[in-house]
């Protein structure tokens, strides 16, 4: 006769089959936030980009003259953004 609780002879529980299949959710955590600290690295990395090509933008359209609003405040918008996503995939 089958006993209707998860034990074997001694009393001691089964082991699911499911936990015994399944990866090392240790593993996989770590794998996933390896990806997010890539991915967080190069949007800071692009953020940070976009901010130093918009300060040199906005230096040489100084120096000549010209109207520089809308690099300034466009690139420097996205440069920050960048820098946001990128803090908010690491964090």
């Amino acid at each position: 006769m089958k006993s209707m609780y998860n034990s074997d002879q001694d009393g001691r529980p089964n082991e699911p089959a499911e936990a015994v299949n399944s990866p090392d959710l240790d593993v996989l955590s770590k794998a996933h936030h390896a990806r997010r600290f890539k991915r967080g690295l190069l949007w800071m990395g692009a953020g940070a980009l976009t901010l130093v090509s918009s300060f040199a933008i906005n230096f040489l359209c100084f120096q000549c003259g010209v109207d520089f609003h809308l690099p300034m405040y466009v690139l420097t918008s996205l440069g920050a953004l960048g820098l946001l996503k990128g803090m908010m995939s690491i964090f």
